[in-house]
């Protein structure tokens, strides 16, 4: 064990005593701090040392390794009180044994990179990780109120082989809500618990029927605005029932003509290269109730 500066950890109350160095870890002996008084009973000078052992603590990783830290924790007997302790030990935090600042770390990076990733940099355990990142949300869930906004948004996610639905503040740009289901009685239930939902002015929602339902009965103020995704994609979804219609009747021969056809099609007119514009002039020419289709979403395109 070499000797280290003593100010390395950036620790001042602990005396490094020596290290360690491994492939991947660093390893620091230190000793703690020294009680002045009984954290019982507060008198001073009547503590005698009772035992030792080394426990470890983990830290910020350092140049890229990981970081141990064996802290020398003595017991200690008040001879005044007869109380005998373990001392608390300054910037750390205990109950994960790991510093307050490979806490607060591991706070942030939790909400920006999977678990595995951050126990692998720390060197700790997933388990670890979660449990931190689970207390966090849990301390912020209990604080934090959203604001009921004026412009509220309703739509789904497929999560877990399953959809969700999510709620949003459109003017902030930020997520209220992701509920389990989309079932109209839970978009019901939750729209009813939501606070001055009198507020609410317009909702941004796709063709979901159980959202027209749960708005126009808990929110019956608001405006229903379907939004412009949803309302653009019905100019696919038609011209890809002429597209596969039209395949239905033709010869093999003639559908591999049509080849690739999909993938141009769904395409705008001006992102189309001229390449792609003179196999839709062969395509076009042979099936003109596919041009037709193609203008139509083009036009309906250009409405929006």
């Amino acid at each position: 064990m070499a000797c280290e500066p003593a100010n390395i950890l950036h620790l001042p109350k602990y005396q490094i005593q020596g290290t360690k160095v491994e492939e991947h870890d660093l390893h620091f002996h230190l000793e703690a701090p020294h009680p002045i008084a009984c954290e019982e009973c507060d008198v001073e000078g009547e503590l005698a040392r009772f035992g030792k052992r080394d426990v470890a603590y983990r830290d910020l990783p350092i140049h890229g390794k990981r970081v141990t830290l064996w802290v020398i924790r003595r017991r200690y007997t008040c001879r005044a009180c007869k109380t005998t302790f373990r001392p608390r030990l300054p910037e750390m935090a205990d109950s994960f044994r790991m510093t307050l600042r490979l806490h607060e770390y591991i706070e942030k990076e939790s909400f920006n990179h999977p678990y595995t990733f951050v126990a692998a940099q720390t060197g700790l355990d997933e388990k670890t990780v979660r449990d931190i990142f689970s207390a966090r949300t849990e301390f912020l869930g209990r604080w934090h109120r959203f604001e009921t906004p004026r412009i509220l948004g309703i739509d789904e996610l497929y999560l877990n082989k399953r959809y969700r639905c999510i709620l949003t503040n459109i003017e902030e740009r930020t997520l209220l809500d992701l509920l389990a289901t989309r079932r109209q009685d839970v978009v019901t239930n939750y729209l009813m618990k939501m606070k001055d939902r009198q507020k609410v002015e317009i909702v941004s929602m796709d063709m979901w029927n159980p959202y027209r339902a749960a708005v126009k009965a808990v929110l019956p103020q608001a405006r229903i605005v379907v939004d412009k995704f949803h309302v653009v994609r019905m100019a696919n979804d038609a011209l890809e029932k002429v597209r596969k219609g039209l395949r239905k009747e033709l010869k093999p021969s003639q559908s591999r003509t049509l080849k690739g056809d999909r993938k141009i099609l769904l395409k705008r007119a001006h992102e189309v290269s001229d390449r792609e514009r003179l196999i839709m002039e062969t395509w076009t020419g042979a099936f003109p109730q596919l041009l037709a289709a193609y203008e139509h979403k083009e036009r309906f395109y250009g409405i929006w």
